[in-house]
C-alpha cells in the first residue's frame, strides 16, 4: 500500500485552549488510485491534507500514524520531512496565485525541487524544467520559462503548480481544490491532465473537492467527511448510485441533473459545527431530517454496508450490514427515499 493513514487526529490553539480539527481519520491509497476527500468548506479536508504533508503551526498536535510506502513519517524530524516533501509526495495547491511566488520566474520556481532533491547540472535543470512544462500543455515553453506568474492567465498558473509538483515524479500527489479558480473550460482540461499524469505514472493520488462534478471525473474511491471525521467511504459509482450517509445524499441531491426538471435543488439546512463546539453524538444530527435521540448522545461507529462501503450512521445496524449488505430497516428505508 502507497499511504495508510490510521487514526488521524490534529488539535489547534486558538483563544488559548486546543480545539480538535480532525478526529480518527483513517484511510488508505494505493498506487494509481485516485481517492476523492469531499465535503463542505469547514469539514476538515484541507487540514487533512496539511497533516499529511506536516505543513503545520508549531504548537498543533498531531497524532496516529500516517505510514508512506512503509515508512512512518509522522516521527520524521523536520530535516528528514523536507527530504520526502516535493520529491516523494507533492502538493498541489488550492489558489495558484497566492502559491507562486511572483518575485521569482516560473523556471526558478519549478527548478526549486530539483536543486533540493537531485544532482543534476544547471543546464540538465533547465532541459527537465522545459520538459514538465511543455508536459503539461503550457505553450512556448522556451519563452514562459523566464516569465513572472503575473503575466500567465489562472490555467497557466495552475499547470505551473502542477509542474512544480512533478519535478521530482513523486509517488504520492495531493491536490487541494486544484481547479476551484478556474473556469469550466480550462478546469476540464486540467483534470484530464491529472488523468494523463496518473495513467504515465501511476502515481497515488488524493484530490481534495467540495465539487461532486471533479469526484465523478477522476477518482477511484471516495471519502466523504464532516466536522473533522469520515461519515462514508466508498468507490465513487457505489457511492454515487447509492448512497448512504444523510449528509452524503443531502451533497448529490444539491448537483442539478441532466433531464431533470427541478423548480429548487436540494439544500442542507444550518451549518458545519465549529471545532470547539462539537455536539457529543453525530455530528451532523443537528442538521439531519433522521435524526433520532441516540443521535444527538452518542458517536455512531463506522460499520461495513458492503464489501467496500463503509458509513457512519446510526440508521443503519452492523449484524444486518454483516446479514445481507442492506443495513437499513424497512421503516428508515421508507424513510429515506421519500
Amino acid at each position: 500500500m502507497l499511504l495508510e493513514v490510521n487514526d488521524l487526529s490534529l488539535s489547534l490553539k486558538r483563544a488559548g485552549k486546543y480545539s480538535k480539527i480532525l478526529d480518527g481519520i483513517s484511510f488508505q491509497v494505493a498506487q494509481g488510485e485516485t481517492l476523492g476527500i469531499v465535503g463542505e468548506s469547514g469539514c476538515g479536508k484541507s487540514m487533512t491534507a496539511l497533516s499529511l504533508m506536516q505543513l503545520l503551526p508549531d504548537k498543533a498536535r498531531l497524532g496516529g500514524k500516517v505510514d508512506l510506502q512503509g515508512e512512518q513519517i509522522t516521527s520524521f524530524s523536520k530535516r528528514k520531512l523536507e527530504k520526502i516533501r516535493g520529491n516523494q509526495m507533492s502538493m498541489i495547491f488550492q489558489d495558484p496565485l497566492t502559491s507562486l511566488n511572483p518575485l521569482h520566474t516560473v523556471g526558478t520556481q519549478v527548478e526549486e525541487s530539483l536543486i533540493l532533491h537531485t544532482k543534476k547540472s544547471k543546464q540538465e535543470r533547465r532541459d527537465r524544467v522545459l520538459h514538465l512544462l511543455r508536459a503539461v500543455g503550457l505553450p512556448r515553453a522556451e519563452e514562459l520559462i523566464d516569465e513572472y506568474p503575473h503575466q500567465l492567465s489562472g490555467g497557466m498558473r495552475q499547470r505551473v503548480m502542477i509542474a512544480i509538483a512533478m519535478a521530482c515524479e513523486p509517488q504520492l500527489l495531493i491536490c487541494d481544490e486544484p481547479t476551484t479558480a478556474l473556469d469550466v473550460t480550462v478546469q476540464a482540461q486540467i483534470l484530464e491532465l491529472m488523468n494523463d499524469i496518473k495513467r504515465q505514472t501511476k502515481m497515488g493520488i488524493i484530490m481534495i473537492t467540495h465539487d461532486m462534478g471533479v469526484v465523478a471525473e477522476v477518482c477511484d474511491r471516495v471519502i466523504v467527511m464532516y466536522a473533522g471525521k469520515i461519515v462514508e467511504e466508498a468507490p465513487v459509482i457505489e457511492l454515487f448510485q447509492n448512497p448512504k450517509h444523510p449528509y452524503t445524499q443531502g451533497l448529490l441531491d444539491s448537483i442539478p441533473k441532466l433531464g431533470e426538471r427541478k423548480k429548487k435543488l436540494g439544500s442542507i439546512p444550518g451549518t458545519v459545527p465549529t471545532p470547539g463546539n462539537m455536539p457529543a453524538g453525530c455530528r451532523f444530527a443537528d442538521r439531519c431530517i433522521h435524526a433520532m435521540d441516540i443521535c444527538r448522545s452518542t458517536l455512531p461507529p463506522m460499520i461495513n454496508i458492503l464489501e467496500n462501503h463503509q458509513t457512519a450512521c446510526w440508521l443503519y445496524d452492523e449484524k444486518e450490514a454483516k446479514n445481507d449488505g442492506s443495513a437499513r430497516s424497512t421503516e428508515l428505508e421508507t424513510a429515506l427515499h421519500n
